[in-house]
């Protein structure tokens, strides 16, 4: 038997022979004895074997077998969720509407927003002596969670409602957040589209006609809203709203510096610092003009305790309606019960009066089955409307007696002066000035309108 040494590398995955001359040919049989007699039993070359076999060169050390090397498994992924990948990867421009061309991606709390696929293990390899080297893993992923969303279970959660945000750095590190507020350097227009924001919202710009800005904690504008639908649960600040007679604003609470020919709907609170000029105004408590000379002209304006502006009216005598006491959902409610009541107790009497007329022929025996049956869906008919009265009846109740509690908080206000045109409306009640009233405020007693004159000092400190 010829001479050999092996040599194994230190991670056992290349093995190597050495032909020693010892005057006797290597053989195929020999070779293979005596690698498996020294363990080298994966990877075997069997052409550098035969070229050993065929050829032999002593003192040259052959690579005789090759370990089979472990695989790199899958790197860790990030799978967003189908309608976040969709908004990310297709924003679709070529919509009918080009005013719903918003790049929001608006989540929920609770919403999952995208998950995690772990690193997989690669193929096992095996080394020379057959031996099983484990495979590698892949990379993990470089995640950075912000604030607002968490990681359960491989997915991450959204906390709160608000825009989903995403960006990767140049290290690969993947950002995710969700967050509560939205900045709009410019106008909302068609480059912006339509604006639906769950959080706070800020808006350098103007709000151009026809478009629609809705928010849920807060809203700014610093422009102009034109003819716009605006709407915030929250507070708003607007600079300037000029409606030309189209549009909505609504906000919780509103300060703005100017309206014109707009309707506004606050829940609460309406302040101003200039003027309201030929618009539509409904506020759940107060609607104020603050600034020096700042007036009320023209349109209507609707609050339950009080209306205040250094100058009601003007010069031209136009039409400024002016109403406090009731309040906007509530007056809504009453004129819809009163007018429903009216309506069921009319047919209250006429299906009274057809259940009379069946009564007789009942008492008389002479209902025939289709007279019975249309007895009894009358007086169905009758107990249902009659229990319909009773409960609008109780809750007409209920509004009059609120109505009637806040009487004595009900004010408008003329710090300068309220002039001729104007229609002051406590609780239904009306006064017309006809002539200009200086530094005045408007009160219900007794049933009566009554003036009393206006000190910023005596107002401020302690009255109403």
């Amino acid at each position: 038997m010829a001479k050999y040494e092996i040599k194994i590398s230190e991670d056992a995955m290349v093995a190597s022979l050495k032909l020693i001359n010892d005057g006797r040919p290597p053989t195929i049989n020999e070779i293979e004895e005596f690698l498996k007699e020294k363990g080298v039993v994966h990877g075997i070359i069997n052409e550098v074997m035969q070229q050993i076999v065929s050829n032999p060169k002593y003192d040259k050390d052959y690579t005789i077998a090759y370990g089979t090397p472990p695989q790199v498994g899958e790197d860790a992924k990030i799978i967003f969720r189908e309608t976040i990948e969709k908004e990310i990867n297709d924003i679709d421009t070529s919509k009918i509407d080009m005013k719903e061309v918003s790049k929001l991606i608006i989540v929920n709390r609770g919403d999952e927003l995208a998950e995690i696929i772990p690193p997989k293990r690669g193929k096992d390899g095996k080394n020379v002596k057959g031996e099983i080297v484990e495979g590698f893993l892949g990379k993990e992923l470089k995640l950075k969670l912000g604030k607002n969303v968490y990681l359960n279970d491989n997915k991450i959660i959204s906390n709160i409602d608000g825009k989903f945000v995403t960006n990767q750095d140049r290290s690969g590190e993947i950002y995710i957040d969700v967050l509560d507020e939205h900045k709009i350097t410019g106008n909302i227009d068609y480059s912006t589209g339509n604006i639906r924001f769950p959080g706070k919202l800020y808006i350098n710009g103007d709000v151009k006609a026809g478009f629609v800005v809705e928010a849920k904690d807060y809203l700014e504008i610093k422009g102009v809203v034109e003819s716009a639908n605006v709407i915030c649960q929250g507070d708003a600040y607007v600079f300037g709203i000029k409606g030309a007679g189209k549009g909505i604003v609504k906000a919780k609470n509103l300060k703005c510096n100017y309206i014109e020919n707009s309707y506004i709907e606050v829940e609460d609170t309406l302040i101003v610092s200039t003027s309201i000029l030929n618009s539509t105004i409904k506020a759940g408590k107060n609607v104020v003009v603050e600034g020096k000379n700042g007036r009320i002209a023209g349109g209507s304006v609707l609050a339950t305790k009080l209306i205040e502006s250094d100058i009601l009216g003007s010069v031209m005598h136009v039409r400024t309606i002016c109403e406090v006491g009731i309040p906007p959902e509530l007056n809504q409610e009453l004129l819809n019960l009163e007018s429903q009541l009216t309506l069921d107790t009319e047919n209250l009497k006429k299906i009274s009066s057809i259940l009379t007329g069946l009564r007789k022929l009942k008492d008389m025996d002479k209902l025939d089955e289709q007279r019975l049956e249309y007895y009894k869906k009358s007086l169905n008919t009758f107990k249902v409307l009659l229990d319909d009265i009773e409960r609008m009846q109780e809750r007409i109740r209920e509004i009059k007696t609120k109505i009637q509690d806040s009487k004595g908080e009900a004010f408008i206000i003329a710090r300068d002066i309220a002039y001729p045109g104007v229609e002051v409306i406590i609780h239904k009640k009306k006064f017309v000035p006809t002539k200009p009233l200086t530094k005045v405020i408007f009160q219900l007693e007794d049933e009566e309108i009554i003036l009393r004159g206006y000190k910023a000092e005596t107002y401020k400190q302690g009255g109403k």
